[in-house]
């Protein structure tokens, strides 16, 4: 019987050892386990925030472009109104009329430059909130955790 007590209380003394063990390096795990969660959750939103910053560069490049485009268009349009008035005081027809035409085609070049310009505000205005809505999406959504708060969201009212 002895040798059965001694079996007993080898197993006994294991079975303490391997719960002390266990009690041991589950908190290691846990604290392990965290610190990598941790890290990774940093890391996510790295990405995100270089991902925003990469998509506002690019809606700033587009709105030049936009801009570069807008001005082109003016100058040509500039350029053809006053050629057409160059051409109407130059000809031959009374002082009067000639004044009168070009009154009124200065006036309709005014509304022609205003339109445009207020179309081109509304397209540029549609495409920055395309970004925007763009950056949102791919971090998460509206008021998303981790979007950057450094981004300014273009205005263009």
């Amino acid at each position: 019987m002895s040798i059965k007590k001694d079996l007993l209380k080898k197993t006994k003394e294991y079975a303490d050892q391997a719960k002390e063990y266990a009690k041991d390096h589950a908190k290691d795990y846990t604290d392990y386990a965290k610190s990598y969660a941790k890290d990774y959750a940093g890391d996510a939103k790295g990405y995100a925030k270089e991902y925003a910053k990469h998509a506002k560069k690019a809606a700033e490049k587009e709105v030049q472009a936009n801009n570069n485009a807008a001005s082109v268009a003016i100058a040509l349009i500039g350029g053809l109104v006053l050629g057409a008035a160059l051409g109407v005081l130059f000809a031959p027809e009374a002082g009067t009329e000639t004044r009168n035409n070009l009154g009124s085609s200065l006036q309709d070049l005014g509304t022609t430059v205003a339109d445009k310009a207020q179309q081109g505000k509304e397209a540029i205005t549609n495409l920055a909130d395309k970004a925007v809505d763009a950056v949102k999406s791919k971090i998460g959504g509206e008021g998303a955790e981790g979007e950057d708060p450094d981004i300014d969201h273009p205005s263009f009212s």
